[in-house]
């Protein structure tokens, strides 16, 4: 098969794309029907939602019918449109990254979704998306557009180039190792102290709103009123109930989420698979890589585990956080140097950090304070005499803030910048000197009275990129980060 014919997804697709219309419409369809009930006869409840359903199976079929894809010229050609045809051609060296997806019908008939990433599309939505292609065209694909330089010179061969060259990519795939793995005892304590609790709710509250017009709010705000009457104890008993079932929710989400997590080194390429119901992978070739971080929250960090990330540049599998992608979602700090030793071999994650200078201390411990003291002392006052209890928050905070000036610091190396910060969860960035886009050193009033000073750096990675910043740092010390920055050319030659 030649790689210019136009090409169909698998019929599988007809089924996806109906669900998820039928998904769509299924609220409106609700709507319809009790506001139909109200005014029209019975005939209504029916007429309707199959008149709804019945378009929108038709639309999926010849959607599917008129949507065709193949590779000509260096680019990604789609057209596709029922009513209006339309045409897309995709460049392969705007192509950034695709990512190979299995959802529950795909996986029913063995074929995968694929996802393709350009720098102009808008963050969230993929360039283009083949929604069911077997699992060699997906390879394939991947194989080529990870090979953007050469694919002008590989669409020119004849047939028995593409064959050769998809040998050598499962020769590749043969050689695969397997650099870092979970089992489900571990899967179990990533979703346990994971977040997500918060967005549960949030997610239930949005899908309440859809229903503004039906909901009674008067009532239950007066029935509301009645129970908390009733006392204290009661509300916080409900309130304390929905928090366990949002995390409940949560940790089972994410133990979907993170099933089968695996990371396989292939080539120059860093494959990231996981997933229970929808199965994932990404590929991530490494001299794309910008930076790592690492983080670990307070649970974690008690029990000696964290959680290691990579900033991409490729901003193609981000997740919800833009510009990196978990390389490990829980692992033992101890194990962490050499995960990325072998995925990573230009980054050394095992120094000493200088901390700030002790009189940093009491501005660490202060730091806190400025935000609470006013809304605190407020409380206390309105909520007296019980409200006084809420000013132990201050110390609490203050002792926060010491944590945060005893985990704060910074480590150089010819090539590597490290820079350590806290808020809540200790987060530790680690960025080459070649991949450093840019460097802020900063000095406020109070600090030059202390001779101190805040240092940030950033990597490119997506609008802002993804930064280290460590605030307090002895004023000698941001000037040595920062001169270690500002090298020479005939320096940066020797660097490389």
């Amino acid at each position: 098969m030649k790689m210019y014919e136009k090409k169909r997804l698998h019929p599988i697709s007809v089924v996806e794309n109906i669900l998820k219309e039928l998904k769509d419409l299924l609220l409106p369809l609700i709507l319809v029907t009790i506001i139909g009930n109200k005014t029209i006869s019975s005939m209504w409840d029916i007429a309707v939602p199959s008149a709804f359903i019945i378009y929108t199976i038709a639309i999926g079929i010849v959607s599917w019918l008129r949507f065709t894809y193949w590779l000509e010229e260096g680019e990604l050609r789609i057209e596709y449109g029922v009513f209006v045809r339309k045409k897309r051609y995709i460049p392969f060296e705007r192509i950034q990254g695709i990512s190979i997806s299995e959802g529950f019908l795909q996986r029913m008939v063995g074929v995968v979704k694929v996802k393709v990433e350009t720098a102009s599309n808008q963050y969230g939505e993929a360039e283009a998306v083949l929604t069911a292609v077997t699992r060699e065209e997906a390879k394939r694909l991947q194989y080529l557009l990870q090979k953007s330089k050469e694919i002008k010179e590989i669409v020119a061969k004849d047939e028995s180039a593409i064959a050769s060259s998809k040998h050598d990519q499962e020769l590749e795939q043969e050689t695969k190792t397997v650099i870092f793995s979970m089992n489900v005892w571990e899967i179990f304590q990533v979703a346990v102290t994971s977040g997500g609790t918060f967005g549960v709710i949030s997610a239930i509250f949005l899908f309440i709103s859809q229903f503004d017009e039906l909901i009674p709010y008067e009532k239950l705000y007066k029935d509301a009123q009645t129970f908390i009457a009733h006392g204290v104890f009661y509300t916080a008993a409900v309130v304390l109930f929905i928090f366990i079932a949002a995390y409940m929710i949560s940790v089972v989400q994410n133990m979907f989420k993170y099933a089968f997590f695996t990371v396989e080194k292939a080539g120059e390429n860093i494959v990231i698979s996981r997933g229970l119901l929808e199965r994932k992978k990404v590929a991530i070739p490494i001299e794309r890589v910008q930076g790592i971080v690492i983080k670990e929250n307070i649970i974690r960090r008690w029990f000696g585990y964290a959680s290691v990330y990579v900033i991409y540049a490729g901003e193609a599998f981000n997740e919800g956080i833009r510009g990196s992608v978990v390389l490990c979602p829980l692992v033992k700090k101890k194990r962490i140097a050499s995960v990325i030793l072998s995925c990573f071999p230009d980054y050394h994650v095992e120094h000493e950090f200088i901390a700030p200078p002790k009189r940093a201390r009491i501005r660490y411990m202060a730091r806190p304070l400025y935000v609470l003291l006013a809304p605190v002392c407020l409380a206390a006052f309105w909520l007296r005499p019980w409200g006084f209890l809420l000013l132990l928050a201050l110390p609490v905070a203050a002792y926060f803030g010491y944590l945060n000036y005893r985990t704060a610091g910074w480590a150089v190396s010819n090539h590597q910048l490290a820079l350590r910060s806290r808020f809540l969860s200790v987060k530790t960035v680690y960025m080459l000197k070649s991949r450093i886009q840019s460097m802020e050193a900063s000095y406020n009033l109070f600090q030059r009275r202390r001779r101190l000073g805040t240092i940030e750096a950033t990597v490119a990675s997506g609008p802002g990129g993804t930064a280290g910043k460590v605030a307090d740092l002895d004023e000698e010390d941001v000037q040595t980060i920062y001169a270690w920055f500002q090298r020479t050319k005939e320096r940066q030659v020797l660097d490389e």
